[in-house]
């Protein structure tokens, strides 16, 4: 019963932390019921042995801090296995991306994800709040604060694999910071971020490098990386069929 009441105060801490407002919304977060939750929190129902895990799947909450008492309250990832693409720069829009503070200047930023088998679902629900939070979650560690809305997405497919420091592989996860609508009438800055993710209405989600933006004929020239030209070939977007555009920060590699 100890361990329980422990583990009821370390998710009330959780809720705090990650501005999750209440339990249905650490619920939704870690993919639970919120009859199974409130049973939790109110004491009908013990904590059960898989609460640790889907904390660490879906927040970045590190298992053994929340099982065991064990190391901090955040997993922070393996930092070798990302490179930065650009500087997260102060954005352009505000928005409430939550972070969490590490200790020594840094930062567990925790973003929606959207996986491979999210694709479809999200081009209908990328605008709705409560699908979003019903998203999975990413982290990656920063030095500050950042304002804005970040997303992050699975890489499908070889499009952006070239074998060199600049590949984003299949199965890679990016981050990436939208660029809100009505700044697409100015050149994207495609001198400090190169590659971007566009959500598009009929070519669905793709990973792109941006080599040409027209603003007076609103549309973009998109290139893959991939030097098999015959299968991956250049080719635009109009702006007035794409629903979300990002541009990519931090790139998560895959295992």
């Amino acid at each position: 019963m100890e361990k329980n009441k422990l583990q009821l105060d370390k998710i009330k801490l959780i809720i705090k932390e990650l501005d999750l407002k209440n339990d249905l919304g650490l619920a939704k977060a870690i993919k639970m019921s919120s009859g199974y939750m409130s049973e939790i929190m109110t004491g009908k129902k013990n904590v059960p042995k898989t609460f640790g895990q889907k904390l660490e799947d879906n927040l970045g909450i590190n298992r053994k801090w929340f099982d065991f008492d064990e190391g901090e309250m955040l997993f922070v990832p393996k930092i070798e296995n990302t490179k930065d693409i650009g500087e997260v720069q102060y954005p352009i829009e505000p928005g409430d991306t939550p972070f969490i503070k590490l200790g020594e200047g840094q930062y567990n930023m925790i973003m929606p994800l959207v996986s491979e088998y999210a694709y479809a679902g999200y081009l209908s629900g990328y605008s709705d709040p409560e699908y979003i939070e019903e998203l999975p979650k990413h982290t990656i560690v920063v030095t500050k604060y950042h304002r804005g809305q970040y997303r992050a997405f699975e890489v499908v497919g070889d499009s952006m694999d070239d074998n060199t420091k600049e590949s984003i592989p299949d199965g890679s996860i990016v981050t990436g910071r939208e660029i809100q609508h009505h700044h697409w009438t100015s050149k994207f800055h495609t001198h400090r971020f190169k590659d971007y993710v566009i959500v598009h209405q009929t070519e669905g989600i793709v990973t792109k490098r941006i080599i040409h933006h027209d603003t007076i004929q609103g549309y973009i020239t998109c290139r893959s990386l991939n030097p098999d030209k015959e299968n991956y070939p250049d080719f635009d977007l109009q702006l007035d069929e794409v629903k979300q555009i990002f541009n990519i920060v931090n790139v998560s590699l895959a295992r």
